[in-house]
């Protein structure tokens, strides 16, 4: 049997020892059974290679090699696997491949020639490989790093709308009804100045800090003294709202807390402001495994196929999808709004102690 012959009838042997090899030294590509798996399959195509050089007698590589290497490359940026691993996995695949080809050609020194061409075709299918991958890596780092710029600007635009767009938003309505109140020779419009004085001032704090490049954190010490200060600040006498949170809000870490006020804020707002509602309640259920916030009025409702999604449901969506949660809204026009967030509890940073 010819040497190229004996070495391919030892390839899965081998095979099966390299994977063996890289759980044992605990490399990232052995994490889970689909990445190890792939790896394995892409040392085949590299054994595969030496197999056909010895058969052949010269140098051989793959036409497949690069898009097989670009796909691999990518693969592990996107697992955060780092090139090391991978320079790692090269050198145990050389190892016990080099050591195969000796034991095969021990007893036959003809197929001395055919083991030197055996290794230099390791050696350039491996050196490729990891160039190859090493380039896409770096693209898919790349590419990573422009959509997070692309994010940032995304969420800097979420920022200021929900906390610059709702202060200035509350001081034109506290203007308005000071409007309507001077007009009528009514004592308390002058209060109405100070809220809005007020809110200016706390919203101007809140730009500086984006400006500063810091994300703003909604102060809250306690989510319902927070909600009710907004109702109170919002001032609808015509509309009566209510607000009730069931549950230990310690099982809240301040993250979930802060997102979590924001968008409860942002839907109150918006029914406040657009549902023409005389009653909206707000309901946060707090529980060891999630919390569920449901907001509803019985205003005019609309028509979600054909009203666009604006920037506050934009908002509220992402902020709830990225704390691992789901939004969803029923509506239908003359019978009011509700809107209910899930945000799970039981998964990392999601929960104190978690």
């Amino acid at each position: 049997m010819p040497a190229w012959a004996r070495f391919v009838g030892r390839r899965d042997a081998l095979l099966e020892e390299y994977g063996a090899r890289l759980r044992a030294m605990h490399s990232a590509l052995a994490e889970d059974e689909e990445t190890l798996r792939s790896c394995v399959e892409h040392a085949r195509s590299i054994l595969d290679e030496c197999a056909a050089g010895m058969r052949e007698g010269r140098v051989v590589s793959c036409e497949d090699a690069w898009a097989m290497a670009s796909e691999i490359g990518a693969r592990r940026a996107a697992g955060n696997v780092h090139p090391v691993e991978s320079l790692r996995a090269a050198a145990v695949l050389i190892e016990l491949t080099v050591r195969t080809l000796q034991e095969i050609c021990a007893d036959d020194p003809a197929a001395v020639p055919l083991l030197c061409t055996a290794v230099l075709t390791l050696n350039q299918s491996i050196s490729l490989r990891m160039h190859v991958a090493s380039i896409a890596y770096d693209r898919f780092l790349f590419d990573r790093f422009q959509r997070a710029q692309a994010d940032g600007v995304h969420t800097l635009a979420r920022e200021i709308h929900d906390h610059v767009g709702n202060g200035v938003s509350l001081a034109h309505r506290q203007l308005e009804l000071y409007e309507v109140l001077h007009s009528e020779g009514c004592g308390i419009a002058r209060d109405r100045v100070a809220r809005a004085r007020l809110v200016l001032t706390e919203t101007l704090d809140t730009t500086r800090r984006l400006i500063a490049g810091l994300r703003a954190r909604v102060p809250v010490t306690g989510l319902r003294e927070a909600l009710e200060a907004f109702v109170a600040s919002a001032d609808s006498p015509s509309t009566e709202v209510d607000v009730v949170v069931e549950g230990d809000e310690n099982r809240l870490s301040h993250d979930v807390a802060g997102e979590l006020y924001t968008v409860v804020r942002e839907a109150l707002r918006n029914a406040l402001q657009h549902a023409g509602a005389s009653r909206i309640s707000a309901l946060v259920t707090i529980t060891p495994w999630r919390v569920v916030a449901v907001v509803e009025d019985n205003g005019a409702g609309f028509d979600r196929r054909r009203r666009a999604a604006g920037h506050g449901l934009a908002s509220m969506t992402e902020r709830t999808t990225l704390l691992g949660g789901e939004l969803t809204i029923t509506s239908a026009r003359g019978a009011g709004t509700r809107l209910e967030v899930t945000i799970p509890l039981m998964e990392a940073g999601h929960a104190i102690g978690a």
